[in-house]
């Protein structure tokens, strides 16, 4: 089988098939549409955590004779129903009949997207696999996760060739828009760290300029007394270098203990929470901080040190020593 072939692969964590249609649902108090996803729950378990933000009930449970189904919080509210309520499924099956079938709600889930509590409906592979009439276990699709999601593009061609003319996509292929919300959001982060560096900048050029002005008679003196020039240059630069680099590990030091604060206290945003919740947001903000990126930013601000000096260094080389001298 496909799904055993993609297990065995090298990188590859998880996988699980599904059964995926889009039925009309009705209930006792309404009725409406939504996506149904027929799952194996031990296999979907690892690939997704839907199991974790079950609210009420159980994870497709049995309930008695009905088969159970799982569904979203925002749909449960606006068809009013509860744990153990029963839902009728219309659909079309392989034959292209009209198939219709009871079930009963085994649990309630919450995630942080209300549009997709709204319509996402999950029930188990064998009980979707009957009312559409498909044999054999063949699945609409095949969920994988592998080790690392942001490389999972250089794991696709490996799967693409066990798969032969199946469709294969990355999850940045299967949602654009997500993928270019991540992508704008780097760039925005990149953005609001050249305002950083920028503000720096002007404040490093500012500091040694004043320091520069403040010991004229001493540079005029060193220049005087046959002091190189270079050595006058790679003073102030060595300066400002050790004046970046000591602000820069005091704040890193500050930053990281108030990054691993709130990893375990978010940030709680409950007063935005609809709005942030309809576009998929959580209401409450963790942060998190990777080794690169203090790495990256310490690079960043030694640079800016060093780049920042340049102008009040040269304006010292341009001094006068016997005018520099007088000064008082």
């Amino acid at each position: 089988m496909l799904v055993d072939k993609i297990e065995k692969t090298e990188g590859v964590v998880a996988v699980s098939e599904r059964l995926v249609t889009e039925p009309f649902i009705m209930a006792a108090h309404g009725t409406g549409g939504g996506r149904l996803i027929g799952v194996w729950p031990e296999k979907e378990m690892k690939v997704t955590d839907i199991w974790e933000h079950i609210v009420e009930g159980d994870y497709l449970e049995s309930t008695g004779r009905m088969p159970p189904v799982l569904i979203g919080e925002k749909l449960a509210n606006r068809l009013q129903l509860k744990t153990r309520s029963k839902i009728n499924v219309q659909m079309v099956d392989l034959n292209g009949d009209l198939s219709s079938k009871g079930y009963r709600v085994s649990g309630i889930y919450k995630t942080d997207n209300t549009t997709f509590d709204e319509n996402h409906l999950f029930v188990r592979f064998e009980d979707l696999q009957l009312q559409l009439g498909i044999e054999n276990n063949a699945a609409h699709e095949i969920a994988v996760v592998v080790k690392n999601g942001n490389e999972a593009a250089t794991f696709k061609p490996a799967i693409q060739k066990i798969a032969g003319n199946t469709v294969v996509q990355t999850w940045k292929e299967l949602s654009p828009e997500m993928s270019l919300l991540t992508d704008s959001m780097d760039q925005y982060m990149y953005i609001f760290i050249l305002i950083i560096l920028l503000a720096l900048c002007f404040g490093i050029i500012n500091t040694m300029l004043m320091s520069v002005l403040d010991r004229i008679k001493e540079i005029g003196m060193l220049m005087a007394v046959g002091m190189n020039k270079r050595k006058i240059f790679m003073m102030i630069i060595l300066e400002s270098v050790m004046l970046t680099f000591s602000g820069g590990i005091l704040g890193i030091i500050i930053g990281s203990g108030v990054t691993k604060f709130f990893e375990k206290t978010p940030i709680d945003v409950s007063v935005f929470a609809d709005g942030l919740e309809k576009y998929g947001f959580a209401a409450q903000i963790y942060t998190s901080l990777r080794l690169e990126t203090i790495v990256t930013i310490t690079v960043l601000v030694i640079a800016t040190g060093i780049l920042s000096a340049i102008y009040p260094a040269r304006k010292a080389l341009k001094l006068n020593p016997a005018e520099a001298t007088r000064t008082e």
